[in-house]
């Protein structure tokens, strides 16, 4: 077997229009409908501009056993952060200074990186990679 990168990252929420909302304003994802969850499981796909389902959304319906004892925005245990290779380090900047969310940039110039930190709406920690 041979692993050539990341294929897709599955968030749970309690909020799945904001989580989605969210995505879409700061890394410029599109949202469609998750063609795999039954449609009484609500869910979106977030794609990338490749039309790759980058993020999947599961809503977490507090109707339904299922994700029963996982709860959004709780610490994400052993998973600490998701990573992102990106372009356009001032623009994103700039769109987290504009939507007004926390966030905490790293400049490592001198390894031909920048990074910034970011939290979702689950409290998800995200680290944003910009390569020089």
């Amino acid at each position: 077997m041979h692993v050539s990168g990341l294929d897709h990252v599955n968030i749970l929420t309690d909020d799945l229009d904001r989580t989605a909302q969210f995505y879409e304003r700061l890394l410029g994802l599109t949202r469609t409908e998750n063609p795999a969850i039954p449609k009484n499981f609500k869910g979106a796909w977030m794609r990338d501009g490749h039309g790759n389902a980058i993020i999947h959304l599961v809503w977490k319906d507090p109707a339904m056993e299922r994700y029963a004892e996982y709860m959004p925005g709780a610490p994400t245990n052993a998973v600490h952060h998701v990573a992102f290779k990106c372009t356009g380090f001032d623009q994103a900047v700039a769109k987290l200074e504009e939507m007004g969310l926390a966030h905490r940039v790293s400049d490592k110039r001198h390894l031909g990186l920048r990074q910034v930190f970011v939290t979702d709406p689950n409290a998800v920690n995200l680290e944003l990679n910009f390569a020089d």
